[in-house]
């Protein structure tokens, strides 16, 4: 077998999962669809300086996510694959610097396993399927989390500036988590390898290599903060990351253990058997640097974010591949013996009751659901994970063979991950408001919005639509245009219908959300 064989598979199964079907689903979510909508108003005004949505200033992210989506347009043209390609291209190169990592510092089996990780987990995937600034993010940020263990190690000028610089891109895609989170993995690392000395601290050079970031990410922060005389400046940092931390914003809030649950059951589903063993593995082997380095950026992670007031399931994505790091390694050194364990035992029957269960949830949980309740047979596709919960448990008790164990759960879940993508969720999908709604609009209208708007409807027309508060600008607004439409939602359809010659168009529910979109008309042709 070709040494370069599990390397090209790897990148093989990394673009199939990143890749698997970005432009078949609908820019709908209400982040992706604000950041995608940001990135099209800078493509088409050539203004990339200052992010503006729907003809207003967006302090929400920094600009690196928007370069790349616009260069996304440009090749492809404004729709869902222009707006995720170089999402998925993230996703493809976090897992390969993750197997490249995990092979120089242990070897090839375990970076195998440990790519198998992230590439089997559907969270890490849906991730670098949205058109936000996360897995640009995640990238950077583990690209800086293995530059600087590498710089460390060999003292490469080469692996130290790449940490700095990975650290820049960090800065100028999401501001300063950036800078704390692998700032924070390298100095705890120093501290529990008892190497925090005067010696090793000029060696990584700390100081000039913060410059050198800030050298990065400074020429843009400087510009948007002249050209919005530091409006952008103090609403993103004040905001968006001070207030974020402090205070639970748009109703994001929850207990320490959600951020457990988000990481180690959410992100490490397909390998729950062994997430919390791999843990176990690397406490008692932290006398292996990577073990240890990698194990403090997870802890790290998750109780920085398991203490911040705003709580979200994407916040914790970057410590996936460093968890997938610890997981992959454990793994790899699994023999039958793992099978006598009355814990582990426990544990995998567990976990196959879950898997066997699968289908049954699912079904429950579309049948609750008003907009999708139609779908239920979308569950019967999740039999998939009941039929791989009966062959792990035959292969774990009636061969005794974990190998096997290993190989059908993770086989499966890569086949549910690329059904999920390419066939279930599109089904899903189509129950949007926007894929309902617009088919039956005249798009050469006038478009305006009332208090609140789906983003979504802003991306797929691809213009600004004016959003009014009051019903006397709509009125001066239908004035100026002979037919138009008013975007808004149910709940102010009675105020609505009070204005003369506004008239029920339609409505639709949003997914997963408790307003429904409604779409008023007026037309002085007719």
């Amino acid at each position: 077998m070709s040494k370069h064989l599990p390397l090209a598979i790897t990148i093989a199964l990394a673009i199939a999962v990143s890749y698997a079907n970005i432009g078949g689903l609908d820019v709908y979510a209400l982040d992706e669809a604000k950041n995608a909508e940001a990135a099209r108003a800078m493509y088409a005004s050539g203004e990339y300086v200052v992010p503006y949505y729907n003809g207003e200033l967006r302090t929400d992210k920094p600009s690196l996510h928007y370069y790349f989506m616009s260069a996304g347009y440009s090749l492809f043209g404004v729709n869902a694959f222009g707006a995720r390609f170089f999402s998925s291209l993230m996703g493809v190169l976090t897992i390969l610097i993750t197997f490249l990592f995990v092979r120089k510092n242990f070897n090839e089996k375990a970076a195998i396993n440990a790519s198998l990780v992230l590439i089997a987990s559907l969270h890490f995937n849906f991730q670098f399927h949205m058109s936000v600034p996360d897995p640009y993010l995640v990238f950077f940020i583990t690209w800086a989390f293995f530059s600087f263990f590498e710089a460390y190690k060999t003292n490469s000028k080469w692996q130290l500036l790449s940490y700095y610089f990975a650290i820049g891109c960090g800065l100028l895609t999401k501001g300063p988590i950036a800078v704390a989170l692998p700032g924070a993995a390298a100095l705890l690392f120093l501290i529990f390898n008892k190497d925090l000395k005067w010696k090793t601290i000029w060696r990584l050079q700390p100081f000039g290599g913060i410059v050198l970031s800030v050298l990065v990410a400074a020429p843009w922060y400087y510009q948007v903060h002249k050209a919005t005389d530091g409006l952008w400046t103090e609403d993103f940092f004040f905001k968006h990351n001070i207030s974020r931390y402090s205070e639970a914003m748009e109703g994001h809030e929850g207990l320490f253990v959600i951020t457990l649950a988000y990481v180690f059951v959410l992100g490490m589903l397909t390998y729950l058997p062994f997430v919390f063993q791999s843990l176990k593995h690397t406490w008692r082997n932290r006398q292996n640097e990577a073990l240890l380095y990698c194990g403090l950026a997870v802890a790290f992670i998750v109780i920085f974010f398991a203490s911040s007031s705003t709580k979200l399931p994407n916040y914790t994505v970057p410590a996936y591949p460093v968890l997938a790091v610890l997981v992959g390694v454990y793994v790899s050194r699994l023999d039958n013996s793992w099978l006598k364990s009355l814990g582990n035992r426990i544990g995998l029957i567990s976990y196959c009751v879950l898997l066997i269960g699968f289908p049954v949830g699912i079904y429950f949980g579309i049948a609750q659901d008003k907009t999708i309740f139609s779908l239920t047979d979308l569950s019967y596709y999740f039999a998939l994970l009941s039929v791989a919960g009966i062959l792990i448990l035959y292969f774990a008790f009636a061969k005794k063979d974990i190998l096997s164990v290993i190989r059908v759960n993770t086989a499966a879940w890569l086949v549910m991950t690329i059904l999920f993508f390419s066939v279930i969720f599109p089904q899903v999908d189509a129950q949007n408001p926007v894929r309902k709604l617009i088919p039956e609009l005249d798009r050469s209208a006038h478009f305006i919005s009332y208090q609140r708007v789906n983003a979504a409807f802003i991306f797929e027309l691809e213009r600004v639509v004016p959003r009014y508060v009051n019903v006397e600008d709509i009125e001066s607004a239908m004035r100026q245009y002979e037919k138009g439409y008013v975007i808004s939602r149910t709940s102010y359809q009675e105020e609505l219908s009070q204005i003369p010659g506004l008239m029920y168009q339609s409505e639709a529910r949003d997914m997963f959300e408790n307003p429904t979109t409604l779409i008023m008309r007026w037309d002085r042709t007719q």
